[in-house]
């Protein structure tokens, strides 16, 4: 294999690994690697160009030169999984093997140095559906076309990407002959969801048709495919905040009701919130203490608290027992259960609110996150999101959401 052609393919695993490296915080497609990695420039050479991106860039280089000094004689699968090896540690992962609160920052960098050009995504029509209820843990599913089939998925603000059942998908790539690309186990147990055996699952990147709610549609969505065991129990998928972010979304509880509309400005007294990592986040005043950031999630049943922050407050009882279990992704976790008496959410407030604490799973491993906002507060009100346009890097980068009492 001449140097040339030995460069070129290095800078096509590499670009491999960079965007398989984003469905960590659920930023670009994955996916995007099937069409462009042929349009792929040969790794930097020494240059007097110091940015960022060309430093990161050269930075991952090396370390594939350092772990596969010779790629030819390596398999792909091997070399995808050590190009995301080298993205996860030199643009996610600080020495500690911790988020680095930069790394939105940091990829963006890699991606314009790479110089990918994202898929747009089209979106058309509205929506007025019924949801369905799950009172076993307060959340709601919404029916949800793709391809020509109608399947149930969660309504989850708290997930940055569309999620789907990895049988569905598959039936749905062979029918429409469409790719699909496995996600090495290295990146997704980094991946902060509930559990964490993620790492353990089998998963895949899939392309999907045009995903539809009536006549709302969007097409150009990349969901992640996970085994049956790893969905709610009749839940085909999760509906995440790259498909719900292209509408202004209004959610009626009490009436079991999704419009999705227009997109609107937002409007005085709305609550604010930041995009981190693919989430959306707002600040809470926990029993008159704060501010703390949390991340405001239709698809939790409950308020969640990270062990530290329940430390902090004096909420971690050392004699309670663990007597709730909380399932996720990443598997289950015995957690304890414990009653806030005060939660502020900007001129909203709850008194003696039930709320779980979370001990180890990468949900709050998030820089910056110590909790999640769910339903059992959520479902007080009638709640119309709105959303910012996506970055370069598919991200939602701030919303707002204005909750209205019964």
């Amino acid at each position: 294999m001449t140097s040339v052609s030995r460069s070129a393919q290095l800078g096509k695993i590499k670009l491999l690994g960079t965007l398989v490296c984003s469905i960590v915080f659920s930023t670009c497609s994955p996916f995007l690697t099937l069409p462009v990695v042929s349009q792929t420039p040969n790794p930097p050479a020494t240059s007097s160009t110091n940015s960022l991106g060309q430093q990161l860039l050269q930075q991952i280089y090396q370390c594939l030169l350092e772990k596969v000094p010779e790629p030819q004689k390596t398999t792909p699968d091997r070399l995808q999984i050590v190009a995301s090896e080298c993205v996860l540690q030199t643009i996610m992962l600080d020495s500690s093997g911790k988020y680095r609160p930069d790394a939105s920052d940091r990829f963006a960098a890699l991606i314009e140095a790479t110089r990918v050009k994202l898929p747009q995504q089209v979106t058309r029509g509205k929506a007025n559906v019924q949801l369905n209820f799950l009172p076993t843990n307060g959340i709601f599913t919404v029916p949800v076309k793709i391809g020509n089939q109608t399947q149930n998925f969660l309504l989850d603000t708290g997930s940055g990407q569309t999620i789907i059942d990895s049988q569905i998908a598959q039936q749905i790539a062979l029918r429409l002959n469409l790719p699909s690309i496995s996600i090495p186990s290295e990146i997704l147990k980094h991946k902060p969801v509930v559990g964490n055996n993620l790492g353990q699952a089998p998963a895949n990147v899939h392309i999907l048709p045009p995903v539809s709610i009536q006549s709302a549609s969007v097409s150009g969505l990349y969901a992640l495919g996970l085994p049956t065991d790893r969905l709610p129990t009749k839940i085909s998928g999760i509906l995440g905040l790259d498909f719900l972010s292209n509408f202004d979304v209004i959610l009626n509880p009490r009436q079991r009701q999704l419009q999705l509309l227009s997109p609107s400005p937002t409007v005085p007294d709305a609550i604010p919130l930041v995009g981190s990592f693919g989430v959306l986040t707002t600040q809470v005043y926990i029993n008159g203490e704060g501010p703390f950031r949390f991340i405001v999630d239709t698809g939790a049943s409950a308020m969640i608290l990270s062990k530290r922050l329940a430390q902090r407050l004096n909420l971690d009882d050392p004699r309670l027992d663990k007597t709730e279990e909380v399932f996720g992704f990443g598997g289950s976790e015995k957690v304890k259960k414990i009653k806030l008496s005060k939660l502020n959410v900007q001129q909203h407030q709850a008194y003696v609110i039930d709320a779980l604490i979370l001990e180890s799973s990468p949900l709050l491993k998030v820089p910056g996150v110590e909790g999640v906002i769910g339903q059992n507060f959520l479902n007080r009100y009638k709640q119309h999101w709105r959303f910012s346009k996506r970055n370069g890097l598919g991200l939602v980068e701030a919303g707002s959401l204005v909750l209205t009492p019964y």
